[in-house]
């Protein structure tokens, strides 16, 4: 077994700090919200969308037609819960932060969640205002967080700390009142900020700088360019700085994918395709099996050797999501945003996996993964699909989905120490 004890007593220490608890429990505070979110953007996907990889195989398109009532409601339902995930953060990392600061929770989240809703306003050009509705899903969770974090913060310097009083309209208005200098200083300031990005028409999410890399020339695809951006987007995500889709999309949609295709259909034949390293050919089908950071493995290696009831109750709820590639409730729920305990497996895992896939490839043992795969399918079988049916493309996906565990192993079981030695324990009550 490897020896972990500079792990378990950095992360102890780490633990300690105020700022780390409030995130820890500002995300799992989410983990409801997420869940139910990322289960109704399953079920759009896999079964109420007609170009699914489920509705292609079972005929769905006729009964889909007449019952198109049911994606409206799921629709609704994904976008007021994994939609606004942002806000919710920002409402609970106020509230956490405050309690830490013994200020007004309630009234520091409401202020949170209110100051940023004003930030992610725009105004449209009939003077109508709408939400940048990036800001609002996953791809702003960082900033929701940090908006939370600075709200609560100002409680802390211009509120008043919170009384103990009875549970009374009068007690009530007074605590409104001791925390009134804070709530106002903090909208105008939100209010400012938000005309002034609507004025300078800029975006403050990262998304945007992945993307923008999918205009780079074709020659650029190659393995290292390809690592590269996959540790740039694992990262992004680790911090909640970037949604999981982006890179997914960029994979499917780049040059070298378009290269590939067009090479399959003039020579009929996927084997030597122009653009074997591409992001489109190793990242979603072999690196990031279950989502970024290949998050399939975790679970299994949470099933195998976790000892914490919550850990394996989170990975039984996520288990389904993740097999679509849906990890959001593995990163809200466990959580791995911003958890230094699981940040080497996180960047490590997809890079290896891709490193095997890649080495299978250069030895012309699997094809490129050049075929587009439906929406909807799931993560085992993507390579599978993408090759037209490449049995070994399927082998390689399982090796990789065992050497990921393995890399998981020993910080799942450093986990059960810190929970043992009661790591996770906070300064502050709930």
């Amino acid at each position: 077994m490897v020896n972990n004890d500079w792990l378990v007593h950095w992360i102890l220490r780490l633990r300690q700090h105020g700022l780390y608890q409030v995130l820890q429990k500002s995300l799992m505070l989410l983990f409801p919200f997420v869940l139910v979110g990322s289960l109704s953007q399953v079920i759009q996907l896999t079964v109420l969308n007609r170009d699914s990889f489920l509705a292609t195989i079972f005929n769905w398109s006729t009964w889909l037609g007449k019952h198109q009532f049911l994606a409206i409601i799921f629709n609704h339902l994904t976008g007021l819960t994994l939609g606004i995930v942002a806000a919710l953060a920002a409402f609970s990392m106020a509230r956490y932060t405050a309690k830490y600061y013994a200020r007004d929770e309630q009234l520091a989240g409401l202020t949170g969640l209110l100051a940023y809703l004003m930030l992610a306003v725009r105004y449209t050009a009939n003077n109508e205002l709408t939400f940048t509705q990036g800001m609002l899903g996953m791809g702003g969770l960082f900033m929701g967080l940090l908006v939370g974090y600075l709200v609560g913060f100002a409680f802390k310097k211009l509120a008043h700390q919170q009384r103990q009083t009875p549970v009374l309209a009068e007690a009530t208005l007074s605590r409104t009142l001791d925390s009134i200098g804070a709530i106002i200083l903090v909208l105008s300031i939100a209010v400012l900020l938000s005309l002034l990005l609507n004025w300078l028409a800029i975006s403050v999410l990262p998304d945007q700088v992945i993307l923008k890399l999918q205009s780079v020339n074709a020659n650029q695809a190659t393995l290292p360019f390809t690592l590269g951006v996959t540790l740039l987007a694992s990262v992004l995500t680790f911090f909640g700085l970037t949604s999981m889709p982006t890179l997914a999309q960029f994979g499917r949609d780049g040059i070298a994918t378009n290269a590939n295709l067009n090479y399959a259909l003039a020579h009929h034949s996927i084997w030597n395709v122009p653009y074997p390293f591409s992001l489109g050919t190793l990242y979603e089908p072999f690196g990031a099996i279950g989502g970024t950071g290949g998050t399939l493995a975790l679970i299994i290696a949470i099933f195998l050797f976790s000892r914490q009831t919550n850990q394996h109750l989170i990975s039984r709820w996520s288990l389904l999501p993740v097999l679509f590639n849906f990890n959001s409730t593995v990163l809200v729920g466990l959580p791995i945003l911003g958890n230094g305990l699981y940040l080497i497996p996180f960047l490590l895992v997809p890079l290896v996996n891709m490193g095997v896939a890649a080495l299978a490839i250069a030895w012309h043992l699997i094809p490129a993964v050049v075929y587009n795969v439906p929406l909807g399918t799931p993560s085992l079988l993507q390579a599978f699909v993408g090759t037209n049916g490449n049995w070994g493309a399927l082998v390689v996906v399982l090796l990789n989905i065992v050497i990921g565990v393995l890399i998981y192993r020993p910080f799942v079981q450093c986990a059960n120490r810190l929970n043992e030695q009661g790591g996770g324990r906070d300064v502050k009550n709930d």
